[in-house]
């Protein structure tokens, strides 16, 4: 996909011109007659009729004759006081699905209405990009015959924006661009099966983005580390696949920061939940192939991170695993001394997240001593009931943290809800056998999983984000998600991590 912005309307694409417009300022399109005024009259004449009245995604198509364009769609942008990132996403995304249904492989916006837009330049350039890219997703790697297809030609697009200032706007474009690239880079290895996605093959992912990327190194620790440093949380949930678990670790460090200490992030990496003993209901297990959602995020994360130059030093930690039952499989009621020496009763195998979590979070804390630790997991069915599929639910131990990830979850266009830890809920996970359980029951799911977290974490400000309830959708396309996987928390991290020192 090439993005660009020009100023004028000669440098443009002609196959098609999207035209948005606010339901409010209908009246107010004298600038289309600056443009071409054969296209003006056709569109005075539409709103005149009242057949098209700018309510937020509304559209209509037109095929014209004039000699500037050969298509027009008109969608509405609702009312312009209530304009904001995410809306702009739907908006652009929305207008693409649409181009995506004609046989061309260009189109021209025309932005008039937007400017001077109500976010910066730069943030409207990186959401534009962000809406087309994430769009024109399409995965078909396992299609045979003629339903197979690398969705090059869908990539194979060019947009031009036009009425805008190019300087920061070009540059929210390639940040943007990146980003997205990297999300759907993250959608593909998530939506991978699960007998073509192991935890050496997630680990083999982190080589190859490390590969060609001087800024980026992988270190990854087979079974043999993982006992040597006595990692138990990640080899019992491990232990009953013929697929060993790994421990990965990325590094980017810019030449100027290398003794800065980092931000690491921490990405839970199972690469196919059955439930083990604790065994999943049949309906809808075909999914949890996703639930390494976690480590491909993180995966996303360091490349973007190499790829933008950010100046912050940041660690990536993919704790992955395969859970299945067997011979080998640790059992509800067994004891497990993890990494940290905290010893752990199982009440459910189910709950196998937090337990590779938990010794990838003492890792972090032990060997980094960070600035800050942030994972991301599909940690609890309860997250969906929670918050549906609108939210990510965040938790911590430091306020300021937090505040931090709320501020800049609205910008990324993946909103969070932060959920209560009171020592209240600390009696949930007590065991009579063991340190704590790794359960506490049928109530506050989400919650009591990020206070088992919390125990494997030593001073450092910390926040988990659990994303089961955002990592993957069902239904048909829409906007810039299709069904499967989101490349949930790229763009949050990215964000937050960009606007560090600000």
């Amino acid at each position: 996909m090439r993005l660009k912005a020009v100023q004028s309307i000669s440098t443009s694409y002609k196959e098609l011109v999207v035209i948005p417009l606010f339901e409010n300022e209908l009246k107010k399109i004298n600038w289309i007659k600056k443009i071409d005024g054969n296209l003006f009259g056709r569109v005075k004449n539409i709103i005149d009729s009242g057949d098209f009245k700018g309510k937020f995604l509304s559209s209509l198509t037109l095929y014209r004759d004039a000699k500037v364009f050969k298509r027009m769609i008109l969608i509405g942008a609702g009312k312009k006081r209530e304009i904001n990132q995410e809306k702009l996403r739907k908006l652009i995304a929305s207008a693409d699905n649409s181009a995506q249904s004609f046989n061309i492989k260009s189109y021209t916006v025309l932005l008039n209405p937007f400017v001077p837009f109500t976010i910066s330049n730069y943030g409207a350039g990186r959401v534009f990009a962000e809406a087309l890219v994430l769009s024109r997703f399409n995965f078909k790697k396992f299609k045979s015959g003629k339903n197979k297809s690398d969705d090059k030609d869908k990539k194979d697009i060019n947009v031009c924006f036009v009425g805008v200032p190019r300087g920061d706007f070009k540059k929210g474009l390639l940040y943007g661009q990146i980003i997205a690239d990297n999300v759907n880079i993250v959608r593909k290895i998530v939506n991978t099966p699960s007998n073509a996605l192991i935890p050496e093959s997630i680990a083999e992912e982190a080589r190859n983005i490390c590969k060609n990327i001087p800024a980026l190194n992988c270190t990854v620790f087979d079974e043999k580390e993982l006992e040597k440093r006595a990692m138990n949380g990640i080899l019992s949930v491990g232990k009953a696949s013929v697929n060993p678990p790994r421990f990965i670790i990325i590094d980017y460090t810019p030449e100027e920061k290398k003794e800065d200490k980092p931000i690491v992030v921490v990405g839970k990496g199972v690469s196919f939940d059955s439930g083990g003993i604790s065994l999943k209901p049949p309906g809808g297990m075909e999914k949890m192939k996703y639930d390494m959602a976690g480590a491909g995020a993180v995966l996303g994360i360091m490349k973007s991170m190499a790829e933008l130059k950010l100046p912050q030093r940041v660690v990536g930690l993919i704790p992955t695993a395969e859970n299945m039952p067997g011979g080998k499989a640790y059992k509800p009621g067994d004891v497990i001394t993890m990494a940290s020496e905290i010893t752990v009763e199982v009440i459910s195998t189910d709950a196998e997240g937090r337990m590779i979590l938990a010794d990838a979070l003492h890792y972090a804390s032990t060997e980094y001593k960070p600035k800050a630790i942030i994972d991301m997991a599909t940690l609890t069915g309860a997250c969906m009931v929670a918050l549906g599929n609108k939210a990510i639910a965040v938790m911590g131990n430091n306020r300021g943290l937090i505040r931090r990830i709320i501020k800049h979850s609205e910008n990324s266009g993946e909103r969070v809800w932060e959920l209560p830890m009171w020592d209240d809920y600390d009696d949930m996970i007590k065991s009579e056998t063991a340190d704590i359980k790794n359960s506490g029951g049928p109530g506050a799911g989400t919650i009591v999983g990020g206070v088992f977290l919390r125990k494997f974490v030593k001073n450092a400000p910390w926040a988990h984000l659990d994303i089961a309830s955002t990592a993957w959708v069902d239904g048909n396309k829409k906007g810039y998600l299709c069904k499967g996987a989101t490349g949930a928390g790229v763009r949050l991290l990215c964000e937050i991590i960009r606007h560090w020192n600000n």
